[in-house]
């Protein structure tokens, strides 16, 4: 089985994939990294990751749980490129620290595991490796241009933060086009019709736009969480079965779904 596919996956939150959506584009904003020689600093970035349905298991809930799969096509075209995983005390990360290109190079640099706490949760050694994560980090000139710094320290982002109302966002972007996006996860069946009705009205033309909700994925492309979808039980007694059953063969109104509310937990 392969361990990457055609489509590149960005996660995040309803409204922010309500934003994306509406404005065709993707905006950069800053993220801290832990870089080589353990500071801590943030860039500006846009994330994806690319990994086929089949890997989704743990990524697919874990920051937001919305996602939209765009082809990898045009993640190429706008240069987006995959991290570098690297071992933390490996000789060449030896050499980088104290180059004169340490901060640029560190920007597209993830280490192979180490700590991670999102939403709440906390992994002291979450594997970052599978992730498989790709990434676009803007053009030092077109960064210079807008007086945006190329990164910023630990206060620096936290004053970023709280002089644009908690985000972390930069006036920075990259466009796309309807027919760029493969597929959308959305969380239960409720907001698959949600954003249905937001493509139309956005003037979306592009009908090959899957729309799938996390249940989907897991069950029936990757193939979990199966154990859990029965709401009812069978009865031990094998004659009530029996009769029940019968009552349904014979008795035209009685549907099965009648069968299994009798057997609801």
């Amino acid at each position: 089985m392969g361990l990457s596919s055609n489509t590149l996956w960005h996660q995040t939150k309803k409204g922010f994939l309500e934003k994306i959506l509406k404005e065709k584009r993707f905006t950069f904003s800053y993220s801290k990294e832990t870089l080589p020689n353990n500071e801590v600093a943030a860039f500006p970035m846009i994330s994806f990751c690319d990994l086929p349905f089949s890997e989704f298991t743990d990524y697919i809930t874990k920051y937001g749980g919305y996602s939209i799969g765009m082809s990898k096509a045009w993640g190429m075209i706008n240069g987006f490129n995959p991290v570098w995983y690297c071992n933390y005390l490996s000789t060449v990360m030896a050499d980088l620290i104290g180059s004169q290109s340490f901060y640029e190079t560190s920007s597209y640099i993830k280490p192979v595991e180490g700590e991670l706490i999102v939403r709440g949760k906390k992994y002291n050694n979450y594997r970052y490796m599978d992730e498989r994560e790709v990434r676009l980090i803007p053009l030092t000139s077109d960064l210079q241009a807008r007086n945006i710094k190329t990164h910023l320290t630990v206060d620096e982002y936290e004053t970023y933060k709280k002089q644009h109302k908690n985000s972390s966002h930069i006036p920075l972007h990259i466009q796309f086009e309807w027919d760029d996006i493969k597929y959308i996860i959305v969380q239960n069946s409720d907001n698959k019709d949600e954003f249905r009705e937001l493509l139309q009205k956005l003037g979306c033309n592009n009908p090959d736009i899957h729309i799938y909700d996390s249940k989907q994925i897991k069950e029936d492309i990757i193939g979990i969480g199966h154990n859990s979808v029965a709401k009812f039980y069978l009865p031990e007694n094998h004659a009530e079965l029996m009769k029940l059953s019968l009552e349904l063969a014979q008795n035209k109104s009685f549907t099965i779904k009648d069968f299994m509310e009798k057997f609801k937990e």
